[in-house]
């Protein structure tokens, strides 16, 4: 448990659960800088058909932090409810009016209040109210326990789709029914981002964000009590505490906290003064023994003590593949308070999505799914400028979450040594495979591409251009190591798109994180992003595959025989990881497709021929092994499978196939495999510079 200054607990009783505990008074602590003010200055307009959500934002709270809302005078209009904890404004407007009211702020014995207006329009179609949500909590879990909660909407015209980002480790959405299920493996409050998508309603698409703790199968209740982190500006000193209950004498790490901010690991205080504006997505790990909890939030840093410059963001629905992005009201990611024109741009969006420097609205048809870590910018006339990093999802056909999403990375090897500490005395060593569309004007190009990788607060960004890289036998290279005198890191870098690797080090480096905890691995090469959440141990190490917090699936290896009639081969080296795989030996279904875009040139169900072990860890992890072979079909036959879950390692033969759709010196080829309900999918690029036939993964 703890406190907050005064000795009043810190709960947050409308998201994670009443507390009926009580604090012995503690003494006076450190306060942040700045004062005490809202962000927000104006709400959106809404209407009788549309979900409406809102973020009201206050930076500098003083200490501990915490921040409670509250309606003083006026009403909100109707339909809508305002989240004492989370500042959120949220519902379904019902009144066509112009509704006046008074928010009011309390941080400790501080108070600001808020005078502002919503306007609610009629919705033009005939009056009748558009799709929402009937749920607003979810249930809390247990690690190792069984868990299910189904998602209900109202008001919907058609066959409604759902989509979830940020599930805990361990659980998956159904895209068709809304059911959240599966069982956790990690503990802490993650707040999850929850689409519908109303075919009925033109794709009508709305979201919701709703916190889903997850308790440590110890039985401690070891849990966050802070809701909000606080926010911020450049240049005034910070202050944040973490709170918890049901653990003792905790400890605390950071990932992804702005420039110039850190965290005390004993006193879970986040101090330091900005120095970067924008909004950003942190992750905070408490241990109480050997409990172990995660929550993440998000950081609003405006640019300075008198700026109300900011995103006015609270998330953006998720997509779905092949089908129309587009939504009226507009999906925006856009700014408020910029001296006007603000200028906007992105880099990292997926294939088909558009954003427009106008105005920030998104729009386009996404063509793969996947999760895309997209860095937003924006700079006003007076040349504020604003960052923004978030996951754009693009969902399949059915819908789903992102746990089920793979990453097309695969972290062999990941270490950051922190144990001598302070400013340049610190390292990082990594290796990564990948898989990415090299074919020719879409591999990767230094001369015309950044390349980007991000571990936590660590951000490694190589400019397009950048003379320091050299390239030789198709490999590049970069080193970079500070002139004499000064400090800063050694960077050296390889990155080998023939065997799809990359291999990093650094030293006399400096990280903001701490650990044990979990740390956000995002990287942009050429046009395709990848992104991992990663635990890593108190010795700072990275360790496949127990440590993954994210699917992730990669091919490592690739042959294919394209001859003529049925007379095809394939043969594949596959690297697979999922905190949330399981499989009945059996029962589960197991499908194999092959892909070129977009017709399907191998699909083959060999849930018969499979056979499986399941067995569990010391620490309750599932440990499958599946093994599948003996296929008499007479074409498209399965000779070889097998998949271990512990390493990650998959074997795939077959034979008797027609891959006439193969052809040419290079193709790019979709590779999905489907275990139950989810389907794992990657994108590979196979050469034949002879002319053959026989196809690799080798670039020539």
């Amino acid at each position: 448990m703890r406190c907050d200054r005064t000795g009043r607990m810190v709960t947050a009783a409308a998201v994670l659960g009443a507390l009926s505990l009580s604090c012995a008074a503690s003494h006076a602590g450190q306060s942040g800088g700045g004062t005490f003010r809202f962000l927000t200055s104006s709400l959106p307009a809404g209407s009788t058909n549309a979900y409406y959500t809102a973020q009201l934002l206050v930076a500098n709270a003083p200490a501990p932090g915490e921040v409670t809302f509250s309606v003083t005078s006026g009403a909100l209009p109707n339909g809508l409810s305002l989240n004492a904890q989370t500042g959120l404004i949220s519902g379904l407007p019902t009144t066509v009016n112009t509704f006046n009211f008074t928010i009011r702020a309390i941080a400790g014995t501080s108070t600001v209040d808020f005078a502002t207006s919503i306007k609610i329009n009629a919705s033009g179609g005939g009056g009748n109210a558009g799709i929402g949500f009937v749920t607003t909590s979810l249930a809390s879990g247990t690690v190792g326990t069984a868990y299910s909660q189904t998602v209900q909407v109202k008001d919907n015209k058609g066959t409604v789709t759902f989509g979830a980002n940020d599930l805990p480790p361990g659980l998956s959405m159904n895209g068709q029914t809304g059911e959240i299920s599966g069982t956790p493996t990690a503990a802490g409050t993650w707040y999850v981002t929850i689409t519908a998508n109303d075919a009925g309603e033109n794709n009508n698409k709305v979201i919701t964000v709703l916190p889903l703790t997850i308790l440590p199968e110890s039985g401690s209740g070891f849990r966050f009590t802070t809701v909000l982190l606080n926010n911020g500006e450049v240049g005034s000193a910070y202050f944040m505490e973490i709170g918890t209950t049901g653990g003792s004498n905790p400890t605390f790490a950071a990932s992804g906290l702005p420039p110039g901010l850190s965290i005390h690991p004993a006193k879970g205080e986040i101090t330091g003064t900005p120095t970067e504006s924008g909004t950003y997505l942190v992750s905070i790990t408490a241990v109480s023994g050997s409990d172990s909890i995660t929550m993440n939030r998000p950081m609003w840093i405006a640019p300075s003590t008198t700026s109300r410059f900011y995103w006015d963001f609270y998330g953006i629905p998720a997509a779905i593949v092949n089908l129309n992005y587009d939504r009226q009201p507009p999906i925006l990611v856009a700014t408020k308070n910029g001296t006007a024109p603000v200028v906007y741009s992105a880099s990292g969006l997926p294939s088909g999505i558009s954003y427009d420097s106008g105005t920030g609205e998104l729009t386009g048809t996404p063509v793969e799914p996947g999760v895309y870590p997209v860095t937003f910018r924006a700079q006003d006339a007076a040349g504020q400028t604003l960052v923004l990093q978030y996951d754009f999802v693009v969902l399949p056909a059915g819908g789903g979450d992102t746990n089920s999403l793979a990453a097309n990375m695969w972290v062999k090897k990941q270490r950051v040594d922190l144990s001598r500490g302070g400013t340049n005395n610190e390292s990082w060593k990594a290796m990564y495979y990948y898989n990415a569309d090299r074919r020719s004007g879409y591999a990767f190009d230094p001369a015309t591409h950044d390349f980007i990788v991000s571990l936590g607060s660590r951000t490694l960004t190589i400019p397009a251009g950048d003379p320091r890289m050299l390239t030789k036998s198709g490999r590049f290279f970069y080193e970079y190591e500070p002139p004499s005198g000064e400090t800063g890191p050694f960077v050296k870098l390889q990155i080998d798109p023939k065997k799809q690797t990359i291999k990093l080090a650094t030293k006399n480096d400096t990280f903001t994180d701490s650990v044990p905890g979990v740390l956000r691995n995002a990287m942009s090469v050429g046009n395709k992003g990848f992104r991992l959440d990663e635990y890593f141990n108190e010795d700072g190490k990275f360790t496949p595959t127990s440590g993954y917090r994210k699917t992730a699936f990669v091919v490592t290896k690739a042959k294919v025989a394209a001859r003529g009639g049925t007379d095809g081969t394939l043969a594949l080296s596959m690297l697979l990881a999922d905190p949330a795989f399981q499989y009945v030996s059996g029962t589960t279904t197991l499908r194999f497709r092959l892909t070129r875009g977009g017709s399907v040139l191998v699909n083959k169900d060999f849930t018969a021929l499979a056979t499986g072990t399941t067995s569990v860890t010391s620490d309750g992890i599932a440990l499958y092994k599946i093994k599948a072979g003996g296929d008499e079909s007479a074409s498209s036959v399965l000779a070889k499978f097998s998949y271990a879950s512990k390493t990650g390692k998959m074997q795939l033969a077959m034979k008797a196939l027609d891959l006439s759709g193969i052809s040419g010196n290079e193709a790019h080829l979709g590779v999905e495999l489907t275990v139950g309900a989810k389907t794992y999918f990657t994108g590979i690029t196979v050469f034949d510079p002879k002319g053959s036939g026989s196809y690799t993964e080798k670039q020539p």
